[in-house]
């Protein structure tokens, strides 16, 4: 039986992620993580102080086969020995073991400071660790990661918090020591899904930049309750249906009180009502994307159609748009609609590319009196899109360099300058709540973020999903569609299309 220490009772209630202090001659946590990875203080962080929540601060071995390895690579606090190690724990993130005072394991200890010119540089060289290993073998089960200082006579940082808090009386008050984020790799620039960043502080001073260190070959295990508000505790995921190649483009049709979706290798549009599903439209152009406009029809971006499509789903459709500027489309991939009728949608390029006509793979915007516009140029490869709830910000995926952006809306089709909000890892397609709340499809299961992008937390799926929305009477179910199959949770909150909800009130 494990022993079971809720966040709530070390932190007051309302207690929110403490601001992060300065320190002489270093540089702050938050430009450390912005210089170093590109990653922001706020946005990124995946263990977030919630009230009422245990927040994310165990692992699960990634790869059986392969080790975890815990490695020290930035050293800014004392030149005292610091220790690093990990202890078992679980099976959930509120659970810490039985004996805490006995459970930790010792990994690597080192003594040493990056000197004055690396932190004035910015160039780092990792502390040479003068004991023990980077690399053990937790077995199947949850695990969560420590370090300590010999100038401090206590139990030392944990990941989690009710760890801290039950072994070191000097920062019981303080037991949020553990700041993690994904790690996001300097070359590639992309987020590496089996690693992360933990920036450590054994002190009180809240810099969160004592030790820097890197875990690989793990998975975070999501806070307790995973998501607040959006899921209750006893919500799971439900496989509906099975046995299709690549699902892609949930949409759900109020009229027909039923989810279609694309079957894209098979060029099927697929039906699911009651329990069951059945073949719609088995000549789709390979659609892709979907989308029911005010008049209860379907709108599609059809990837090998090369065309934005509308009409019956059981109907081939009529072309909305297939050229911009005398050019055939690369491979319409994703939409959304606005309040005055206009569709945004996303133009990237799959496959082989011989036959391309286009320069850019783009987004675009088709008024309802179907002019066309190129509104953005700039990304690798635009998937995933969505409008705000309000209409004011335009979502875009960037599959091609693992991002979300965010541009304000000045009119239909008129957009300002983007913001990246966040990086994900293998985005693909989107939806929105009421609460302005993005649910991306990602490599790891349905990410969901704040309207800035902040990360609340992740749906996993057994299969990676490629796109999901809202659907039911209540719009309170969200529907996902993953490579061979089509899930389903049920939701606290309502999903939103400002085209046919109108704006929220």
């Amino acid at each position: 039986m494990k022993a079971v220490l809720v966040l709530t009772l070390c932190v007051p209630l309302g207690a929110k992620q403490p601001p992060i202090g300065k320190s002489e001659d270093e540089p702050t946590w938050p430009d450390l993580l912005a210089q170093q990875w590109g990653l922001h203080v706020d946005r990124d962080l995946r263990n977030p102080l919630r009230d009422d929540s245990a927040p994310a601060a165990l692992f699960r071995r990634a790869d059986p086969n392969k080790p975890v390895t815990f490695t020290p690579i930035i050293a800014l606090g004392l030149e005292t020995t610091t220790h690093g190690g990990w202890y078992p724990a679980g099976p959930g993130a509120a659970d810490i073991p039985d004996d805490p005072e006995t459970a930790r394991r010792e990994l690597w200890l080192y003594s040493y400071k990056q000197p004055v010119e690396q932190r004035r540089s910015g160039r780092y060289t990792p502390p040479q660790i003068t004991g023990g290993k980077t690399a053990f073998d937790p077995g199947p089960n949850p695990f969560g990661f420590w370090v300590s200082n010999q100038a401090f006579d206590d139990g030392g940082v944990y990941t989690q918090p009710a760890m801290t808090a039950r072994l070191n009386a000097r920062l019981k008050a303080q037991p949020y020591k553990a700041m993690i984020y994904p790690y996001r790799d300097p070359k590639s620039g992309r987020l590496v899904s089996t690693s992360y960043l933990i920036g450590w502080e054994y002190s009180t001073n809240d810099d969160f930049q004592d030790v820097v260190t890197k875990v690989d070959n793990v998975r975070l295990i999501p806070s307790d309750p995973p998501l607040p508000g959006i899921l209750s505790r006893d919500a799971r995921l439900r496989r509906l249906a099975g046995g299709f190649e690549f699902t892609e483009g949930p949409a759900w049709s109020p009229r027909d009180e039923a989810l279609f979706f694309s079957d894209i290798p098979r060029a099927h549009i697929v039906r699911f009502a009651a329990g069951g599903s059945a073949v719609a439209n088995d000549h789709s152009g390979q659609s892709n994307g979907l989308m029911f406009d005010r008049a209860g029809l379907l709108v599609r971006c059809e990837h090998g159609g090369r065309r934005v499509s509308r009409g019956r789903p059981d109907q081939p459709g009529e072309t909305i748009v297939s050229h911009y500027q005398g050019k055939r489309l690369n491979s319409p991939n994703d939409l959304w609609i606005d309040a005055a009728g206009g569709i945004y949608f996303t133009d990237p390029r799959y496959g082989a590319r011989d036959d391309m006509e286009m320069d850019k793979e783009a987004v675009y915007y088709v008024s309802a009196d179907g002019r066309i516009t190129r509104i953005i140029d700039d990304l690798v490869r635009p998937n995933g899109i969505a409008l705000a709830p309000d209409g004011r910000y335009l979502y875009v995926v960037d599959n091609g360099a693992s991002a979300v952006h965010r541009y304000p809306v000045a009119a239909p089709g008129k957009i300002g300058t983007g913001q990246r909000i966040a990086h994900v890892t293998g985005p693909d397609g989107m939806t929105v709540d009421r609460e302005g709340r993005l649910y991306i499809a990602a490599a790891d299961g349905v990410w969901v973020l704040e309207a800035d992008g902040k990360w609340i937390g992740c749906i996993e799926t057994p299969e990676t999903p490629a796109n999901c929305t809202f659907g039911d009477a209540g719009r309170q179910t969200l529907y996902i569609t993953a490579r061979t199959s089509l899930y389903a949770i049920e939701t606290q909150t309502r999903g939103w299309h400002v085209h046919l909800d109108g704006l929220p009130k």
